[in-house]
This record gives C-alpha cells, structure tokens and sequence, in this order.
C-alpha cells in the first residue's frame, strides 16, 4: 500500500503538468512608500519598480488613471486621506476612494477586473501631449522616477522622467468617440469649460461632453475649482493579448491649477 502513494502522487503531477495548468500571471505592483507628494500636494515623485522583462515578459508599461472632481471648496487634503476631508471637496471622490480601496489593499490579488472597474466610475488613462505614454512609461522607466508636477503659476501640469530632461504636458483621454471632452487641448487647468455644469452632462454618446469629470451636488456660490485624483498601475498583456493588471497605487489628489 505504502507504494501506491508514490505513484499516485506522481501521477497527479503529470496530469496537472499535462493539461497545461498555467502559472498565475503577476505584475509588480507600484509600491506606496515608492510615492512622495510635494508642498501642499502640488507635485508627485514616483519611483518605478525595476524588474527583469526576461522574467515579466508580459508587462508592456505603467498606466495613470484618473478623474476630475468639480468643488467649491479648496481644502488641501494629504496622505492619509479621509473619507471626511474628501466629502468636503466632493462627495463622489470620497465615493470612489472607498469603493477603489479594496484593490489598493496590499491583501488583494485578483485584479483581472480592474480595467471594468475604473471605467464603470469613469476613470480614465491619462494622455501625454506631444508623445504616447504608453512608449514613455514603457520597458525604459523600469526602476526610474517620474514626476507628476501641478504647481500653480507653472504652466500646464505635466509629467516628467528622471534624467531624461523631457517633459510632457498632461493631458485628457480623447474620449474614444465616447464622448468629446472640452476645451479641445484637454489640458489639467481649471477652465470654465472644464468645471462647467452645463458640460458635465449624461445621456447618448451624442451628448456626453466631458464624462471624465464629475460636478458637486449642493455647490455654494462661487468660483469653481476642479481636483483630480490619481492611480497607478502596472500594466501588461497575455498571449491572448488579454490586458494584465497589477494592484492599483492612489498616487495622490491634486487641485488644478487656473488656465
């Protein structure tokens, strides 16, 4: 009887071998305390995971996601973040923080349908001007740093890569023919255009304007402001050409600066 164990065991490796059992595609996520926020959350640093693509051969590049929040209130909110100070801007950001949470956990690991769930709460991949980012945050910024600059006064907030001395404005998705965001240059500066509640419509794809962002029910009188929340994520492909996600990171919050 003592001989049968073997065997079997044995047997059982062969058939799981056999029937093509594949191995659980990971992506390194990027780590938090890899993130360092400037003065009153005006600029991120980000330091990129280094990883041997031999080993990783699926990762393609690190992706942004992002949503724009309308407010009236100009509160600068810090890590940790609280679900409190985030209702004071606005209360769908405090929404999608707690909701988005569960993936940002460090005890998640099913993130297949992490693509589903960004956009159902109409977060978007942010968009380079002047270059694709998809090249610019590919294999060759493995283990660099990125920065993600909103100062006010600066210009057009943009991102850029350690010792590369380039720099690239950021900007919004197209919309995919989806929607057709305003003003045109799809910039990240507060514009009348942008916080406008006239352009943050829903219904046909006919209509929708700028559905990457989200207005504030209840807003006092006065100047509109506009914050943006940030994700990170690694990002990769199957040999079905399946989209892989790694753990999503919260980069930060940060308020537009005036266009």
């Amino acid at each position: 009887m003592n001989r049968i164990i073997p065997v079997i065991s044995c047997g059982l490796f062969l058939f799981f071998a056999s029937c093509g059992m594949e191995d659980y595609l990971y992506l390194n996520p990027v780590d938090e305390g890899a993130i360092s926020l400037g003065p009153a959350n005006t600029s991120a640093t980000i330091a990129l995971p280094n990883f041997s693509t031999a080993e990783y051969y699926y990762f393609t590049n690190f992706s942004l996601f992002y949503r724009i929040y309308v407010s009236d209130s100009t509160i600068i909110t810090t890590y940790p973040y609280y679900t409190s100070e985030l209702s004071i801007i606005n209360s769908a950001l405090a929404n999608d923080f707690s909701a988005l949470s569960y993936y940002t956990s460090s005890t998640t690991t099913v993130t297949t349908n992490l693509g589903s769930q960004f956009s159902s709460r109409r977060y978007y991949t942010l968009e380079l001007s002047g270059a694709n980012i998809e090249g610019v945050l590919d294999e060759s910024s493995l283990g660099r740093q990125v920065t993600l600059d909103f100062s006010p006064g600066g210009g057009a907030p943009a991102l850029s890569i350690q010792a590369s001395g380039q720099s690239y404005p950021l900007r919004r998705t197209g919309g995919d023919g989806i929607f057709f965001p305003v003003p045109s240059n799809r910039l990240f500066l507060n514009t009348d255009e942008l916080n406008s509640s006239g352009n943050i419509v829903s219904g046909s794809a006919a209509s929708l304007i700028n559905n990457d962002v989200v207005d504030k029910a209840s807003m006092t009188a006065g100047q509109r402001h506009t914050y943006v929340s940030i994700y990170i994520v690694t990002t990769g492909r199957d040999m079905n050409f399946t989209p892989l996600y790694s753990r999503p990171t919260h980069v930060g919050i940060f308020l537009l600066p005036g266009g």
